[in-house]
């Protein structure tokens, strides 16, 4: 704790913060340090230490959700109204016309301090939801991953970064100072996406040290057995018991991997073919037109092998122009199998809609050439991605299709999507773009019926 306090204790000052002043700050520590402790009365500190020299500090606390905040905030209040903080501060009063839990201030009239600007002292807002757009002197990050799985969520992350880049990093004024405590939950959560040097000063603790000769410590040995803290033996245990969790939420590192996803020499190319027993095309639609990509990618089955034979992705606005992208891939290759195409798609809101709108287009189709006769007799597949593990977890389960040499990609082929697809297989991240991967994995999933093999899916 004492690391926390040199960094947050500058000795810098400017107009607005004395003492206090500097670069922005990001200090990860351990989980159950007591990190919220700590910063709610070096809050409560700065509150007084300000007041005393006639300058009001207006402080933005952002946690995960407003509520989270807000949490903070009455224990915030509860130390500024205890008798031992107020024998120190005496200045320091609750106003009496603005003492709620998501906002508030002290009594400016009691302090002896005059106010131009909005009078509040503390401000709460949720970095997940609505943002407070009030200007502030100081901010305070504090618990805004709350979960490795909101940690690991792609669209939650997405919206943190979005709401801070848009929003929170404009309220500041010139010479104000932002300070975030908190844990890594993931490995790729807003610590590696907004929080990270030149821009920021990062600090980063470990529950484990090591000395020079390599011999172990707890950072946070009790001292009695009633004492609070942690014992190496404890964190020795946990780490046995799940490294990952325990680098990341402990150590505050990111786990190193040997690989993520499949393994870049199991990529293996092939001739296609000049005739397939069956296409199958899967299709992942995008939830929204400014969010992911739709996606499809067609896998031929031949001589008891998949080849992926043409992929796409697009921002398509509108199901018509889907349905339209959705025949072109097919029709390139429609002459190579003489059976109808089968297509896999996710079954949920509005992947009915576009099923539905797919429907209605077949049954209105008055041409009668060959490759939409087919198109005309297509065969769904509706496939539920809850219940079958996170996207990482269900492209693993084909990884044997790889290992075996049973599913190849086209020697031959002027896109660039291939590429694009390989490196999502082989370089997972779950922040970037994943749709052909999702696509892909669909189709593996029902092309694999097709052909003669003893391989399973293990999810």
């Amino acid at each position: 704790m004492l690391v926390w306090i040199d960094a947050l204790n500058t000795g810098e000052s400017n107009k607005y913060l004395k003492g206090i002043a500097g670069e922005d700050t990001c200090i990860l520590a351990p989980r159950n340090s007591a990190k919220s402790s700590v910063l709610l009365q070096w809050v409560a500190w700065c509150i007084g230490t300000h007041i005393n020299l006639g300058i009001s500090l207006k402080i933005l606390y952002i946690s995960y959700t407003i509520e989270v905040a807000a949490s903070k905030s009455r224990q915030i209040k509860a130390i500024l109204e205890s008798k031992p903080y107020q024998e120190v501060f005496p200045k320091i009063q609750p106003s009496k016309s603005k003492w709620g839990e998501r906002e508030w201030s002290i009594d400016f009239t009691h302090a002896g301090v005059s106010v131009i600007e909005e009078p509040y002292t503390l401000a709460c807002s949720g970095l997940k939801g609505s943002v407070n757009g009030k200007r502030a002197h100081c901010i305070i990050n504090d618990d805004v991953v709350k979960s490795p799985s909101e940690g690991r969520n792609k669209l939650i992350q997405e919206k943190l970064e979005e709401n801070w880049l848009q929003i929170v990093r404009f309220v500041k004024f010139d010479g104000s100072r932002t300070v975030c405590l908190g844990t890594r939950m993931a490995k790729h959560d807003v610590y590696t996406r907004i929080f990270i040097p030149p821009q920021w000063r990062v600090i980063t603790q470990a529950a484990i040290v090591k000395d020079e000769l390599g011999v172990e410590r707890s950072f946070w040995e009790p001292e009695t057995p009633e004492a609070p803290g942690l014992s190496l033996t404890t964190l020795q245990k946990e780490r046995e018991e799940d490294l990952e969790s325990f680098l990341l939420q402990r150590q505050n590192e990111i786990p190193a991997q040997s690989f993520q996803g499949i393994r870049p020499h199991l990529i293996r190319y092939a001739y296609l073919p000049q005739r397939f027993e069956r296409l199958v095309i899967g299709l992942d639609l995008a939830s929204s037109s400014t969010g992911d990509y739709t996606a499809f990618c067609l896998v031929g089955i031949a001589d008891n092998r998949l080849y992926i034979c043409d992929c796409y992705q697009d921002r398509i606005l509108g199901n018509m122009n889907k349905i339209d992208k959705l025949f072109d891939i097919y029709s390139r290759r429609a002459d190579m199998c003489p059976n109808s195409p089968v297509i896999a798609v996710d079954a949920n809101r509005y992947a009915m809609d576009f099923r539905n709108d797919l429907i209605n287009y077949l049954q209105e189709m008055e041409t009668s050439n060959e490759s939409e006769e087919k198109f005309k007799n297509l065969q769904e597949e509706a496939i539920k991605s809850s219940g079958r593990g996170e996207k990482i977890d269900r492209l693993m389960g084909h990884s044997l299709l790889f290992e075996k040499g049973r599913f190849l990609f086209n020697r031959v082929t002027e896109s660039d999507y291939a590429s694009k697809l390989i490196k999502q297989i082989t370089d997972y991240n779950p922040m970037d773009s994943n749709d052909l991967m999702d696509a892909l994995e669909m189709a593996l999933l029902i092309g694999r019926n097709y052909i003669d093999s003893e391989l399973t899916v293990a999810w």
